[in-house]
């Protein structure tokens, strides 16, 4: 079908030359005669631009839904492994009562909750990129509770919390990811006995560390894709690009200062989400 449309769109273009010729240079028509007689092919014209556009559309609408079809397909197939491993630990788990096999079968839980977490998020990123991503209330204050527990299993950094309550009307796991990569680099980029501390009054999300910190000529290059500080051989300059870019589609204001040698402040102001929840 595309190939289709292309050669439509190259026989009105040979089309348009033809008439050319033959009114102006062939017939000899004196200009108005000219104008008047490609006014007249207007409609013509702009049909078979519409009809055109119509194929080019269906085509892509096709290819479309035919990569839904296979992602749907892929992540289900990659989904049955993570299943049937779960469903397995839970067999395990009322089968054994020996202390040992127990931590075992505690670690084997909790890198399988980091799998389901990275499936999540793949499933996540492929989605987005072709459909509409549902929005729902969260609880932001009850995400960063979760979120917090979930680094503490590192056993590395402390967390001083003063959360206020604040529902916000967003996209789920999008807001998680950014929430993560925040902490993620807060911790890696301070020392493990130094604490994180989060806080969310009204609408203002503030997560500081007391790292390494970034240089001021630095600051304004931080959210480009695959940029590092020069003194940081850490990550791969993704994490802070990923956090700019659904803070700018979601309408959060975010901010980050930061002192070399002292630390990182990231703010985040959902003022914006908190006026579009829904009752």
């Amino acid at each position: 079908m595309k190939t289709q449309a292309y050669i439509l769109f190259v026989a009105i273009i040979g089309l348009l030359f033809a008439l050319h010729y033959t009114l102006y240079i062939h017939l000899s028509f004196i200009q108005n005669d000219y104008y008047f007689a490609f006014l007249l092919l207007i409609p013509a014209i702009l049909l078979s631009a519409y009809i055109f556009t119509m194929i080019v559309s269906e085509a892509k609408e096709s290819q479309d839904r035919a990569l839904e079809h296979l992602i749907k397909e892929s992540l289900h197939e990659i989904n049955l492994p993570i299943a049937t491993i779960e469903a397995n630990i839970q067999m395990l788990e009322k089968s054994i009562k020996e202390q040992k096999s127990i931590t075992k079968i505690n670690r084997i839980k909790e890198a399988l909750k980091r799998l389901k977490r990275l499936y999540n998020l793949l499933s996540y990123n492929i989605k987005k990129e072709i459909l509409e991503i549902e929005k729902e209330n969260i609880s932001l204050d009850k995400l960063i509770k979760q979120r917090v527990e979930f680094f503490k299993n590192f056993n590395r950094n402390s967390f001083i919390l003063n959360l206020e309550p604040l529902e916000i009307y967003t996209d789920k796991i999008g807001l998680e990811q950014i929430i993560d990569n925040i902490i993620e680099n807060a911790m890696k980029y301070s020392n493990k006995n130094s604490a994180i501390t989060i806080s969310l009054k009204d609408t203002v999300l503030i997560i500081e560390d007391r790292g390494i910190g970034i240089d001021e000529s630095e600051l304004p290059y931080i959210y480009q894709r695959y940029y590092q500080a020069q003194d940081s051989s850490k990550g791969e300059g993704i994490g802070l690009s990923i956090v700019k870019r659904f803070c700018d589609k979601e309408g959060i204001n975010l901010k980050i200062e930061s002192k070399k040698g002292i630390g990182t402040k990231v703010i985040l102001d959902f003022k914006k989400l908190k006026n579009k929840v829904k009752k």
